[in-house]
């Protein structure tokens, strides 16, 4: 495994020995003996690991068929599959670049990983970026799948799991005493309905545009969804904000008169 600071637009590259060792002695005359795979290590964690696994498939496509096979062909995509199957996971890369490696290992092609390259650098080009991206959603509350950044990442990641904790107490709590005066207003009048009943929570980059939503108490409407924040509009004021695509939301419905 070889390591490069340089950054080109070559992510990666398996490179398969020049001659066959002989022996065990051949091993340590140098990389030529050797199969070798070259990354560049300033990527962001997400890049880095799918072309290492990318790469990795290349090698022991080699391995086992030789030059009998395409570099790109059936052999090593299924290669490539069994691979990234322990990785598949919402614990490891972000829902949006997992459906679009779906896409990928379903038809491999350039507009794929163009697809591909595109999901991975919204979180930034390299890992400095991509550490500054991961900051600024942890102070918005908002976590995605990431490697250990640091003392004051962890601290942020403490608090927001505070906060997830000391919520959901407040929405049980809510949610008994919003029973106990259901139970009562039945016996004295019929309960007024509200404007708009909520329907489902979603991440608010998966909502088509005019989608009414709740977040934070209030009532908006999406208006317009361009990278990398989505424009939302206050139904009560007009006032307008932006928020990021993974940010969760209540999906709400109008209630009928």
């Amino acid at each position: 495994m070889a390591f490069s600071t340089r950054k080109s637009r070559t992510l990666g590259y398996y490179c398969p020995p020049k001659h066959k060792a002989r022996s065990e002695a051949d091993y340590h005359r140098g990389f030529d003996s050797l199969h070798t795979i070259s990354l560049q290590v300033d990527l962001n964690p997400y890049a880095l690991l799918f072309v290492l696994i990318h790469e990795w498939a290349h090698l022991l496509t080699r391995k086992k068929y030789g030059n009998e096979v395409y570099p790109h062909g059936r052999e090593w995509k299924e290669n490539f599959k069994q691979l990234f199957l322990p990785f598949h996971s919402t614990h490891i890369f972000p829902a949006d670049i997992l459906q679009v490696i779906d896409d990928y290992f379903l038809k491999t092609s350039p507009y794929f990983e163009s697809r591909l390259e595109e999901a991975c650098h919204r979180y930034g080009k390299d890992r400095k970026t991509f550490s500054k991206i991961y900051m600024n959603l942890l102070r918005q509350g908002i976590t995605i799948p990431a490697p250990y950044m640091g003392i004051q990442a962890e601290y942020l990641l403490q608090q927001i799991q505070q906060n997830q904790q000391a919520q959901a107490e407040k929405e049980e709590s809510l949610r008994i005493a919003r029973m106990l005066h259901e139970l009562q207003a039945k016996k004295e009048e019929k309960i007024p309905q509200p404007a708009f009943v909520a329907q489902y929570a979603a991440s608010v980059g998966k909502l088509p545009i005019q989608t009414i939503i709740r977040t934070n108490g209030k009532e908006f409407r999406i208006i317009e969804k361009s990278a990398p924040l989505i424009r939302i509009q206050e139904l009560s004021t007009g006032q307008e904000a932006r928020i990021h695509p993974l940010l969760q939301v209540e999906v709400l419905k109008e209630q009928p008169s």
